[in-house]
């Protein structure tokens, strides 16, 4: 039976569609053994090192390397090792192209100097130079340097804990207008440390808090080699206030008057909450003694002296916030002057007949160096009338030598000498007005006497 050829054309494809299944099917390597074998590659050889560079045998020793070591702060820098790098001069041997450097005294000294270098940078606490042997291969004795470092401490954190009478913002515009205010990222400083525990002190002392403590604190922190955390603790302890004032030695004035001259430091009184009179204020004490020094001298006690106050404890409060105190204060009046000779010395401008009559003081008057002072303020005026705008004064005393007469001692006598400096004339060279966008010069210029 014969096929049509519609049924041919069917078997033919199935035939077709048959053999590709079965070639897939076929393993590989059956498929390709018609094929020659390729030859089996031997394994790659592993890296071979290097050969290392070393020096012609039996050359002198050489400095091999230069290492930057961190021992004491696990091995970590917080500055970049580029900068320390900067300050060390002395290379070590370049293998690669060949230059070998000669480990010799020169070479001893160019590190010393670099050792110096570094140190003055003031970035480290610590610095050692070690020197290792490290022979090449050949027997050549390499030199291998180590500067092992410790870094300095630096700030990240600075407060200030327990300040409550002394605002933390006014310690610091303090700080900074003394130059001593810390700033953060900077290396914690041991004496500028000091310096403002001591201002911190003193601003409490101007407060009335004169047994303030003020205690740094240093503290590492966690989030990086030598970064720390400064405090200052403070104690503010109790406000002293003055109950009352004595002065010991004393006669020619009394306390009182003595007292009424003292402005800073004086006795609580009844309107003292309003004025904040009262509290000992231990800087402004000298203010206060240059005034009472000046009382007695404008009454002839050129020799007076005022000593340091003593501060007597008389009771605490019982919450011990305030502590009363006497203050003593020591007086030497010395004797009372009066004046002796009265003359000039220096003036060739103005003779010291005009002179003297500016100073209202003659001889056998007590000393009194208010008049003085004043004298001298006529007398630069009546010199800088005459273009004498450089002209200086000063007193010069000296005590007489007391001779006894009549068996009492003679009376205590001063000769006062006028030293003056006159200085050079100047004249007006030309005048010119400055800022005057509504007034005309020729309108100024006639209201001046010059």
């Amino acid at each position: 039976m014969r096929l049509r050829s519609a049924d041919e054309a069917v078997i033919r494809r199935d035939v077709l569609l048959l053999l590709s299944l079965v070639w897939l099917l076929v393993p590989v390597a059956a498929r390709g053994q018609s094929a020659p074998a390729r030859a089996a590659q031997p394994p790659a050889a592993p890296d071979q090192p290097a050969p290392v560079r070393q020096p012609p045998a039996g050359s002198p020793p050489v400095l091999r390397a230069i290492e930057l070591a961190f021992s004491k702060q696990g091995g970590v820098s917080a500055i970049d090792p580029e900068t320390y790098l900067y300050y060390i001069r002395t290379q070590p041997s370049r293998p690669s192209a060949g230059v070998w450097v000669p480990w010799n005294e020169q070479t001893e000294k160019s590190l010393l100097e670099d050792y110096r270098r570094l140190w003055n940078t003031n970035f480290l606490e610590d610095l050692t130079l070690e020197v290792r042997d490290a022979p090449y291969p050949n027997g050549v004795v390499g030199k291998h340097v180590i500067f092992d470092m410790e870094e300095r401490q630096r700030v990240k954190i600075v407060d200030y804990v327990g300040a409550r009478r002394v605002d933390q913002t006014k310690i610091e515009e303090r700080l900074r207008e003394k130059n001593a205010y810390i700033r953060l990222d900077s290396f914690i400083d041991p004496g500028l440390v000091q310096r403002v525990r001591t201002i911190v002190r003193e601003m409490y002392a101007e407060q009335g808090y004169l047994y303030a403590k003020v205690t740094p604190e240093i503290k590492e922190l966690p989030g990086g080699p030598k970064l720390v955390h400064l405090t200052f603790r403070i104690e503010e302890g109790p406000k002293v206030l003055i109950s009352d004032i004595e002065f010991v030695g004393n006669r020619a004035v009394s306390d009182g008057k003595l007292e009424s001259r003292m402005k800073e430091n004086k006795a609580r009184g009844l309107f003292s909450f309003i004025t904040g009179g009262g509290t000992y204020k231990e800087a402004k004490f000298d203010e206060d003694v240059q005034k009472i020094l000046e009382y007695y001298r404008e009454r002839g006690y050129i020799a007076a002296r005022v000593g340091q106050p003593e501060l007597k404890v008389l009771r605490d409060t019982d919450e011990g916030r305030t502590r009363w105190v006497q203050l003593r204060i020591p007086v030497t009046e010395g004797e009372r002057y009066r004046v002796g000779e009265f003359r000039f010395e220096g003036n060739t401008v103005v003779k010291s007949e005009i002179l003297r009559p500016l100073f209202k003081l003659k001889t056998g008057d007590y000393y009194s160096e208010k008049r003085i002072r004043k004298g001298l303020e006529k007398a630069q005026e009546l010199y800088g009338t005459g273009g004498y705008f450089e002209f200086t004064a000063y007193p010069d005393l000296q005590l007489r030598a007391r001779a006894a007469g009549n068996g009492r001692p003679a009376a205590p006598v001063v000769d006062v000498t006028m030293r003056l400096q006159e200085g050079k004339q100047y004249f007006v060279n030309r005048i010119t007005f400055v800022g005057n966008t509504t007034t005309r010069d020729n309108v100024i210029r006639r209201e001046l006497r010059l």
